[in-house]
């Protein structure tokens, strides 16, 4: 059965200048080295600095990009769905500016009630804090961890239970005019497939990369990949196109959804 792509919409704070490690500079190679070091505070940093200098010099921003399939040793350090493999994933990436600040990005964070971002596409979002839920917002502490119990809405009354794995770690990069900046990079996954009642609409996997950079204006630059699989039943219906179309909008959608998640928590 050919595999559907469905959206999922889905560090210390350094006090001085840290070395930064040597990382990918285009960013087919350097999104899935964020996610594969997101536990690593001075390996994100280099990775971040990297993305800075790509969002730079990269020329005319495109809409959004499609990535290859997220590899094995990218996922080396968290659990994944038993009998999946990472390269049967769709990949795509997007980024926007954010009009919201860094502390308002991670105010929204900080929300049990994740469904708020879009009521429509979730049912339940509910989100516990395993470790830094009392120390994260102030930076007191420099990494969260947490667990999301999700029910996914999609058409024709179908939904999907899964519960998403996310962890945030605060870091700092450098900017275009040298500057030591703050930033917040997530990275989410599944550990057990989710599927309706019927067996025939599921995620099998699926892997996210956020990214909050605080930038000299005091808004925030957003960056979001997502590899994902899913299986459903309309199967072999819909072009390769038309997922990678829909796997980008998707993304972009969040971006905007959540600065209007935002405004509207009055957060």
């Amino acid at each position: 059965m050919k595999k559907v792509v469905w959206i999922l919409a889905g560090i210390s704070v350094a006090t001085g200048c840290k070395k930064q490690a040597s990382a990918p500079t285009d960013l087919v190679d350097l999104a899935p080295y964020l996610f594969g070091n997101q536990a690593d505070p001075t390996l994100l940093s280099g990775g971040l600095t990297s993305l800075a200098t790509w969002m730079d010099t990269r020329g005319a921003a495109e809409p959004g990009y499609i990535l290859p399939a997220l590899s094995s040793d990218a996922v080396a350090q968290i659990v994944i769905p038993p009998g999946t493999d990472p390269a049967d994933t769709l990949g795509g990436f997007v980024d926007a500016q954010s009009t919201a600040t860094l502390d308002q990005q991670v105010a929204f964070i900080m929300l049990p009630d994740q469904s708020v971002v879009n009521p429509n596409d979730y049912s339940k979002n509910e989100r516990a804090f395993v470790t830094g839920g009392d120390c994260f917002a102030d930076e007191t502490c420099e990494r969260l961890t947490t667990t999301n119990d999700i029910i996914k809405t999609a058409a024709f009354g179908v939904t999907i239970p899964y519960v998403y794995f996310k962890d945030y770690q605060w870091a700092t990069y450098t900017d275009a005019d040298g500057n030591d900046q703050k930033a917040v990079v997530s990275r989410g996954w599944i550990e057990v497939e989710g599927w309706d009642d019927a067996h025939q609409n599921g995620v099998r996997q699926s892997y996210t990369l956020d990214v909050f950079m605080d930038t000299s204006d005091g808004t925030v630059h957003r960056s979001q990949a997502l590899w994902t699989e899913m299986v459903l039943v309309i199967d072999g219906l819909v072009s390769q196109d038309f997922l990678e179309q829909q796997l980008l909008d998707g993304l972009t959608g969040v971006l905007s959804d959540t600065d209007a998640a935002i405004i509207a928590q009055g957060l």
